[in-house]
């Protein structure tokens, strides 16, 4: 039995590193999330549970998920690191005598210029105003914006996305293309059977995949998907690499490398909605004149 006792040797580090395994339900994932090698997380969750005194994790399925002790822990864990950095910006706030702080989290495929023209016009409107941004999954962006870690959103919308106490605007909406090396994106629907596709790993592209199913299959396309990722960038990889095209907003076509192409395939009839979300509990007068510098869709 664990000593409650015995001082702990934990900290932020091992809270953070155990919250990535969650967010990403795995090991690797986790690892390519923080750009770190796979020991080191495995090791430092590893110490977590020894000094805790039971498993933070069931690795016994396909996916790593938290087992009923690691859920509480996992919780408050994640309530603790939001504290930790909020006392620190607003320290560091105070002290450089800005006006407010909004930390806003997006998904890779809400990167677009609409995020930069309307922060531009914000910063112009309400200077002195500190905007961080952060890329992270949908799902953990919603997990973020309950629990404060985060004051908005910036997410694909979908039937499947959504949370109690988290409001949505939709806020533009973007055709899906397909992304090629440069030069050699196919003419339409049926110059892609057969061939191969690299995508977000459906576990954390949920709604991603839910909606490119849909497209698909109102296009008699039959995808052959040889490869996944977590992370945006590894995908943008492979398919420099040749291992295979994907599907992206193309909203996204400026953010691309010079090396790949973006571009709209006849046969496809598909959007992508951007939604900008937030916490209802926490909605605050400096985020309401944020938000009005995105007109909602009609």
């Amino acid at each position: 039995m664990h000593d409650s006792r015995k001082p702990t040797r934990l900290d932020l580090r091992h809270l953070r590193y155990a919250l990535a395994v969650a967010d990403a339900q795995g090991f690797r994932a986790a690892a390519e999330l923080l750009n770190i090698a796979q020991p080191a997380i495995s090791k430092a969750v590893k110490d977590t549970e020894v000094d805790l005194g039971f498993r933070i994790f069931d690795r016994s399925g396909p996916r790593v998920v938290p087992t009923p002790e690691g859920v509480v822990f996992l919780d408050d864990a994640r309530q603790t690191v939001a504290q930790f950095e909020r006392t620190i910006r607003a320290s560091r706030q105070n002290a450089a005598g800005a006006r407010g702080h909004i930390i806003v989290g997006y998904s890779a495929l809400a990167a677009s210029r609409q995020i930069s023209e309307a922060l531009d016009a914000f910063h112009r409107s309400i200077p002195g105003v500190q905007v961080e941004m952060h890329v992270m999954s949908t799902d953990n962006m919603l997990k973020n914006l309950k629990s404060g870690v985060i004051d908005l959103g910036f997410l694909l919308s979908h039937p499947t996305v959504g949370a109690p106490g988290i409001d949505q605007m939709p806020v533009w909406s973007s055709s899906i293309g397909i992304v090629t090396p440069a030069g050699e994106a196919p003419a339409g629907v049926k110059d892609l059977d057969g061939v191969p596709f690299v995508m977000g790993l459906r576990e954390n592209w949920r709604s991603w995949r839910a909606l490119l199913d849909s497209a698909c299959d109102r296009a008699n396309l039959s995808t052959v998907v040889v490869d996944e990722a977590w992370d945006v960038q590894v995908i943008l990889q492979r398919v420099a690499e040749r291992r295979g095209v994907t599907f992206f907003p193309m909203s996204m076509a400026d953010s691309l490398p010079a090396a790949l192409e973006l571009a709209l395939i006849d046969g496809l009839d598909a959007e992508a909605t951007i939604s900008m979300a937030w916490s209802t509990k926490a909605d605050t007068s400096l985020l309401r004149q944020f938000r009005n510098h995105f007109p909602q869709l009609a």
